[in-house]
């Protein structure tokens, strides 16, 4: 699982600097930037607004220290993290998708030496980044109430919830940035998540190298984005590759 991710984001850094394709993305790295801040204010009102109201609602049983609830307010900006992330990742990818149908042409050239021909409108192109993300991001929040009741099982809940929860976030993060070249290939949106179903642990490790990425001070916040967006690109590539051989 390590080679395909590697071997993705060795042919994503190719694709942005040495050929240059870094120039034609600076508008939506600069919408990453902003959606990214937008998100994270959004989760954090939100958590805010919850630990308030949760506190109310104890509050007719019991009386509560008032420095519960900052403490409280991290908790569920931590537990709402996951899901904020999926959305960004299914999000930004709206950005980027005038631009990727020339990045499929870069990667098909450096990975097939041949250049499938299709031709796609805007309207097309937005319109798949939008159903994935109708899904991904239901999905995600149905895992966080799912994480959380697990969580709650005496003793071993906080360790199956990051045995089972975190893998399946990392998967859904992966899959709006695979997705483009799996529908570039005429796969309708089950097709697609079959195919990366069936390849569960390699798509969760790129989802992981994504989120590491993202981990990088100021610059992963639009770095890991773009190098998902190509690399993610070269992966769908290697998963049609997988299929043909099968």
């Amino acid at each position: 699982m390590i080679h395909e991710a590697k071997f993705a984001y060795l042919k994503a850094h190719e694709i942005l600097w040495k050929h240059g394709y870094w120039k034609y993305l600076l508008l939506p790295i600069a919408i990453s930037i902003v959606l990214a801040v937008l998100l994270l204010l959004l989760c954090l009102g939100f958590s805010s607004w919850l630990s308030g109201w949760t506190l109310d609602v104890l509050a007719k049983w019991i009386a509560l220290p008032g420095w519960i609830q900052p403490i409280l307010t991290i908790l569920l900006f931590c537990l709402s993290a996951t899901p904020c992330y999926v959305a960004f990742r299914s999000l930004v990818l709206l950005a980027y998708a005038p631009f990727l149908d020339q990045l499929a042409v870069q990667a098909e050239t450096l990975v097939n030496g041949e250049v499938r021909t299709t031709q796609r409108s805007l309207p097309q192109t937005l319109r798949r980044p939008l159903l994935m993300a109708s899904i991904t991001i239901p999905l995600s929040l149905l895992l966080l109430i799912g994480g959380f009741a697990i969580g709650l099982i005496p003793v071993v809940g906080v360790f199956l919830t990051g045995l089972i929860i975190l893998p399946l976030q990392l998967f859904l993060s992966a899959v709006a940035y695979i997705d483009p070249y799996l529908d570039r290939c005429d796969h309708n949106p089950l097709a697609s998540l079959r195919m990366m179903r069936k390849q569960f642990f390699n798509v969760m490790f790129f989802g992981l190298v994504g989120l590491l990425l993202t981990f990088i001070p100021i610059i992963g916040w639009f770095l890991a984005p773009t190098y998902s967006v190509a690399a993610g690109i070269v992966f769908g590539i290697l998963l049609q590759q997988s299929k043909h051989n099968h």
